[in-house]
C-alpha cells in the first residue's frame, strides 16, 4: 500500500503501476468486441447485393460512398453512446484510423480490381481489405476474435467466387456472414455481461 508518492519504494511503485495496467486491461476487455460494425456493414453489404444483380458492380463505388459514410456515422454514434453509458472508451483514435483506412482501401481495391480483373475481382478485393482491417483491429485491441469472426465469411465468399457464382451472390454471402458474426459476438457479449453481474 502506498502511503504517499514521496515514501513509495520502487517495488511499491512498480506494484501500483502493475495494478493500474491490469485494471486498464480488464476495463478495456469489458468493452467487448466490435460487433456493431459487423452488423451495420454486413447489412449494407447485403443491401448492395440486389443492386449488383441488377446493374453490375459499377454501382458499388457510388453506393459505398454514400452507404459507407452513413455506416461510419452510425458506428461512431453507437460507440459514443456506449462510452457515455459505460463511462469508458475503447481505443478510439487508432481504431478510427483503421476504420477510415478500411473504407478508403475497400473503395480503391474494389474499383482497381474491378477495372483490371472483372466483376468477381471487384467484389473480392474489398473483402480482402475488410479481413486485413479486422486483423489490424484485433491486433490493436489485443484480441483475435474480430478477425476470427470475419474469416469464415471471407473464405466462403472466396470459395463462391472461385466456383464462378455471380458477384451478387458473393456479396450477399459475405454480408450475411458478417451480420451473423456480429450478432453472435453481441450475443456472447450479453452472456458474458450477464455472467459478470451474477
Amino acid at each position: 500500500m502506498l502511503t504517499g508518492p514521496v515514501h513509495a519504494s520502487p517495488r511499491q511503485a512498480a506494484e501500483a503501476l502493475g495494478d493500474l495496467a491490469r485494471l486498464r486491461r480488464r476495463t478495456r476487455r469489458s468493452l467487448g468486441v466490435p460487433w456493431f460494425p459487423m452488423v451495420c456493414f454486413g447489412a449494407l453489404t447485403m443491401f448492395s447485393a440486389p443492386l449488383v444483380a441488377l446493374a453490375g458492380t459499377v454501382v458499388l463505388a457510388p453506393l459505398w460512398l454514400v452507404a459507407g459514410a452513413a455506416g461510419m456515422l452510425l458506428t461512431r454514434r453507437h460507440y459514443r453512446r456506449r462510452a457515455r453509458q459505460r463511462g469508458v472508451t475503447g481505443r478510439g483514435q487508432r481504431a478510427w484510423v483503421v476504420a477510415w483506412a478500411m473504407f478508403a482501401g475497400c473503395m480503391t481495391a474494389g474499383v482497381a480490381a474491378g477495372t483490371m480483373g472483372g466483376q468477381a475481382a471487384g467484389v473480392l478485393a474489398p473483402i480482402v481489405v475488410v479481413v486485413a482491417g479486422y486483423v489490424a483491429l484485433g491486433w490493436l485491441q489485443r484480441d483475435p476474435v474480430p478477425s476470427l469472426a470475419i474469416a469464415p465469411g471471407a473464405v466462403l465468399a472466396a470459395a463462391f467466387a472461385g466456383a464462378g457464382l455471380a458477384p451478387w451472390i458473393v456479396e450477399l454471402t459475405f454480408g450475411a456472414t458478417m451480420v451473423a458474426a456480429g450478432a453472435g459476438l453481441r450475443f456472447a457479449e450479453g452472456l458474458r455481461a450477464a455472467g459478470a453481474r451474477s
